[in-house]
């Protein structure tokens, strides 16, 4: 029981300094002042009523919902496949493959996001909205792949041949037996990659535009002058979004038994 107690200790401590500055921001967003500041000198929601009416919000919100909707369509369309065929193949061949399949995420993102550019650049693409979510899945892959994988090692191996022994087809066989065991998986690495996605700022900051800037980007970009309350106001919105996606990844089984396999 004591070491439980001390256990809880150890984690409020170790949330406070974590949580902290988003409480913060979130209060100051509530000041009634034209500058972020805390503690506040008064409180209104007046900001959040012209966030909610400002178009420039929205646009970027779409924008990061655009790219992480592409996103998330890519590793799935990609990601299953790809998770299905590795055990498949030889041991350390399969070892070879997971390793190449996850360099987007090996490399450093700075890297990564400036090896884009120069690439996108190259080939006439850049400042596309749709080229900076392919470069953001790249960077994604590995966790759509790791959730996948271990879904498969989850799934007892006697079921699959268990429905062909009973009549059920190759396809019937995929269909409604395999993939339906698949699906915590393949929702919980889309959700994953959806939460990665929609909060992406290194790779979207070297490759938007201020013409289609994500909605992180559209943050950043707001504390080149003097802070807002405004600034606070959309922080305090997308922290919201961001935490109902993760809610659902929650909601949906412990996440740590897909990324974290032993």
């Amino acid at each position: 029981m004591t070491r439980i107690r001390i256990a809880g200790v150890v984690a409020v401590l170790a949330l406070i300094p974590l949580l902290a500055p988003t409480v913060l921001v979130v209060m100051a967003s509530l000041s009634d002042g034209q500058v972020l500041t805390f503690p506040p000198s008064g409180f209104t929601t007046h900001w959040y009523t012209a966030m909610f009416t400002d178009q420039a919000v929205w646009t970027a919100l779409g924008n990061s919902l655009y790219v992480a909707g592409i996103s998330v369509l890519i590793n799935v369309v990609c990601g299953v496949p790809a998770a299905i065929a590795l055990p498949r193949v030889g041991r350390y061949s399969r070892t070879l493959f997971t390793v190449l399949l996850s360099l987007g995420l090996s490399s450093p993102t700075i890297v990564t996001a400036f090896a884009y550019f120069d690439l996108y650049s190259r080939i006439g693409m850049r400042g596309s909205l749709t080229a900076v979510a392919v470069a953001v899945a790249v960077t994604c892959f590995p966790f759509m792949l790791w959730t996948v994988l271990a879904a498969i090692e989850d799934t007892d191996p006697n079921v699959v041949p268990a429905a062909a022994t009973l009549g059920a087809d190759p396809v019937e066989q995929f269909l409604f037996v395999r993939l339906p065991l698949l699906a915590p998986g393949i929702v919980t690495g889309a959700l994953v990659v959806f939460v990665l996605s929609i909060t992406d700022f290194v790779v979207s900051q070297v490759l938007t535009t201020i013409d289609n800037q994500t909605l992180p980007v559209f943050v950043y970009s707001g504390l080149r002058g003097a802070i807002s309350p405004a600034l606070g106001a959309v922080s305090a919105f997308f922290i919201a979004v961001v935490a109902l996606a993760f809610a659902v990844v929650l909601r949906l089984g412990k996440v740590e038994r897909f990324l974290f396999r032993t």
